[in-house]
């Protein structure tokens, strides 16, 4: 069995008095693809987001590694292990390639790698003909597949994904997630995907976490989650 990669004990998130995720706990293990389903407001983007180290905790700790981050693990650290890609793509000006290779820049990595490691993975997400486009003249799946490049180039233990697709048209989602989750499994990335669709969750990920109201009510497979939601709330967010 993998072992625990990333494992949070009583974290919340306050925002303006209100306890926008409860206390929880959640672990994902090594290479495992993991779902946060919910309504709008749920508290789906806080927690993704606060696994990230992009909020303040109110409560709680993050290891990784054994190492607690805030103390053991500093969040330079702790960014370098990890990657995100947004709802928007955030891509700087320039060409396909430029993005794709600037975070193996920054980080020192050889002329001669950094260069290997961004064609193959322009080849990987079927862009590399994109190589030298300005990504002004993308298109919103192109640019997506630009970001999801930049990301995956840079080899993260963990990938975390805030609904990637929600802005595109749905002949695009349709390609992209069956190419997006093979290749994820084929290179073991732990991936954190927050989706308001159950379909494309299910597709995506071998587990799923049904979060309401800042509360993690439900964990399991889909078919566990449809076929035995532990309250009615839970039958009633899966469309049971």
């Amino acid at each position: 069995m993998t072992h625990v990669l990333l494992d949070a004990k009583g974290i919340s998130v306050q925002r303006r008095n209100r306890m926008t995720l409860k206390p929880t706990d959640f672990a994902v293990r090594q290479g495992e693809r993991v779902a946060i389903y919910g309504p709008n407001g749920a508290g789906k983007s806080t927690l993704l987001q606060a696994l990230a180290g992009l909020l303040r905790l109110a409560s709680g700790t993050i290891t990784m590694g054994g190492m607690v981050l805030g103390q053991t693990l500093d969040a330079l650290s702790y960014h370098r292990r990890i990657a995100a890609v947004f709802q928007e793509p955030l891509l700087l000006h320039g060409t396909v390639a430029h993005n794709v290779v600037l975070g193996l820049t920054l980080r020192g990595v050889a002329r001669a790698e950094r260069e290997e490691r961004t064609q193959m993975m322009l080849r990987q997400l079927k862009i590399d003909h994109l190589a030298s486009r300005s990504i002004a003249a993308l298109s919103g799946g192109e640019a997506q597949r630009t970001s999801l490049a930049r990301a995956l180039v840079l080899d993260p233990e963990i990938l975390f994904l805030d609904e990637p697709f929600a802005a595109l048209d749905q002949p695009t989602r349709r390609r992209l997630v069956p190419e997006i989750t093979e290749l994820l499994h084929a290179r073991q990335v732990a991936t954190l995907f927050v989706s308001h669709d159950f379909a494309e969750a299910s597709a995506m990920c071998e587990r799923c976490l049904i979060i309401d109201d800042g509360e993690i009510l439900q964990s399991g497979s889909s078919t566990q989650l449809l076929a035995e939601p532990r309250t009615p709330r839970v039958a009633e967010i899966v469309g049971r």
